[in-house]
């Protein structure tokens, strides 16, 4: 008698179909989970770079706070004294207004790159002629360093014969008004940074009220002469910020 055979597995065995059927339904349940999953952070980032148009960045706090003159035409005062800057000689006073609306940080920002500036040792005082100090308001001072939009600042100039366009900063009899627009953002092609521009600005117009008049570029490839009309481009020089660059006096040609 022969042993019964073992039973042989066909396409039809129901158990094989069993099989089949629970690894389909785990894949589509599968499919479903995933496709209603959100994306991952990567995936994100790409679809909104690819769906969206391209913004500008935002600013930083520190950019924005940059935005500083107001348009009304009234100034306020920074409070307080600075400190007396400078090695020897009779002490110059001087102020610090920015135009209204102007917050008390925007002003006293200002006001500290406007001391910065002039304490630093390339500065005038690097000349040993006399030191320099910033007074509040109700204190006698030889001039004022205004922060002004550029409507206001061109008004300003034009009372002293001055046309600006509203572009430049200009200096008037005991008034140094620096052009908001100007210190915002310097002037296209400049070469270097706005903290550059902004010490040039400062230092060229206080330059003016010191008794210094406007010189020309000495030589293509050299430092532009601080008393060089720099606004309206360097004409082969590169920026320079300082009247003492190095410690010592740097002068270019004088303007006719």
């Amino acid at each position: 008698m022969r042993s019964p055979m073992p039973p042989t597995r066909s396409a039809a065995d129901p158990r094989r179909l069993l099989l089949i059927l629970a690894v389909v339904v785990a894949a589509i349940l599968s499919g479903q989970h995933l496709r209603g999953m959100p994306p991952g952070p990567g995936l994100v980032s790409q679809v909104a770079s690819s769906a969206a148009p391209e913004r500008e960045p935002r600013p930083s706090p520190a950019l924005r706070q940059a935005v500083t003159a107001g348009t009304s035409g009234r100034f306020a005062y920074a409070t307080g004294r600075g400190r007396v800057v400078g090695s020897r000689g009779p002490i110059r006073r001087y102020k610090v207004a920015v135009e209204r609306p102007a917050g008390a940080a925007t002003i006293t920002g200002f006001a500290d790159d406007v001391d910065r500036t002039l304490a630093d040792r390339r500065s005038w005082i690097a000349g040993r002629q006399f030191r320099l100090q910033r007074v509040p308001q109700r204190a006698y001072a030889e001039f004022t360093v205004f922060l002004a939009s550029a409507r206001t600042s061109e008004r300003m100039c034009r009372t002293g014969g001055l046309e600006t366009a509203g572009f430049t900063s200009c200096r008037l009899p005991r008034q140094v008004i620096i052009n908001d627009s100007r210190w915002r953002g310097a002037v296209p092609r400049y070469g270097a940074s706005l903290a550059t521009y902004r010490a040039y600005a400062i230092n060229h117009e206080v330059g003016h009220q010191l008794g210094h008049g406007h010189e020309t570029c000495p030589g293509r490839g050299r430092p532009a002469p601080v008393m060089m009309q720099q606004t309206y481009g360097l004409k082969g020089c590169t920026a320079n910020a300082w009247p003492f660059p190095g410690g010592r006096r740097y002068t270019g040609p004088p303007v006719p």
